[in-house]
């Protein structure tokens, strides 16, 4: 009896690609054929690894590439230059719960949305970078096609949020509060002018003087640095809907600000923000959604 060869899986590769040439091109095959492509022909010859731009089947490529996004046993997501048909094609494969693998050149900064879940940050400036990049792809790899392997992505944490607040304690909740009020105040952090980052990398600058430590003067220079932050204090109109203030409130931010932290009561709101050229227009759309609440923006 003839035998059949056996069905590859699919590894399906996005990211910026670019035109013939370009930069993307030049950083995309590098990422492709020295790091992925090496990996899987050494450890998973089972699977095929294919990119957007190697599709050979005639039809139109977006329903090509979304198809291969739902089909695929297995996604490698580039992250790098922040590219906005990458992150579409990433959001589809969050949303289906697929194992997906983030990749990022060395030095690129993650939207915080993602960047708390685990991305392999490459360099490809020596040789042995390439051998480093490919050894922790390896390992990722078995992570993630192994059968035990449970999808973890902002989608996935999303909806057990929501499964979570179904059944919590009046005790878990409060917890759960706390966490989202911690992970408000990274956003802020992560989206402060660089004088924070210049504060922090003076941190380990403590010098011993007569037996006592004391902080360096550059520390402290550093630290009368002030941070550029924002407060826009919000008070309702209408005395019926004061209620749910907060709550909207809160609710109506979340849609436009990015790391917010809010304070207040159900008569009066204060929404602290770092002051940023996004988060003005950002401020001004917010301030357009609520034509019937006050709200006074300053600077800090």
């Amino acid at each position: 009896m003839a035998k059949f060869p056996a069905i590859q899986k699919l590894c399906f590769v996005v990211g910026p690609i670019g035109g013939n040439d370009s930069d993307d091109r030049v950083h995309a095959d590098w990422l492709l054929e020295e790091i992925i492509k090496p990996v899987f022909e050494e450890h998973f010859p089972n699977f095929r690894v294919e990119r957007a731009d190697k599709i050979s089947n005639p039809g139109r490529i977006d329903e090509q590439i979304i198809t291969a996004l739902l089909s695929a046993e297995l996604v490698i997501a580039d992250l790098t230059n922040l590219n906005p048909n990458a992150f579409y094609e990433i959001g589809i494969r969050h949303a289906i719960q697929k194992p997906t693998i983030h990749m990022h050149l060395e030095g690129q900064k993650i939207p915080f949305d993602i960047s708390s879940f685990r991305s392999i940050e490459f360099s490809r400036k020596w040789p042995k970078d390439l051998e480093a990049a490919r050894k922790t792809l390896t390992e990722f790899v078995k992570t993630a096609v192994a059968d035990e392997y449970v999808v973890d992505n902002p989608v996935t944490f999303s909806r057990g949020k929501v499964e979570f607040a179904k059944t919590a304690t009046p005790s878990e909740k409060i917890m759960q509060d706390q966490l989202s009020d911690i992970l408000r105040r990274l956003g802020t952090i992560e989206n402060a002018p660089s004088a924070f980052s210049v504060l922090l990398r003076n941190m380990p600058s403590l010098e011993p003087t007569n037996g006592k430590y004391r902080l360096n003067p550059a520390l402290t220079k550093s630290m009368r640095v002030r941070l550029d932050l924002m407060q826009i204090e919000v008070k309702p109109r209408e005395v019926q809907a004061i209620g749910s203030f907060r709550e909207d409130i809160e609710r109506l931010a979340a849609q436009f600000l990015v790391g917010f932290d809010i304070a207040g009561d159900n008569v009066s709101v204060v929404i602290t923000v770092a002051d940023t050229p996004q988060t003005r227009q950002n401020v001004a759309l917010l301030l357009k959604a609520a034509p019937s609440h006050d709200m006074t923006a300053r600077l800090l």
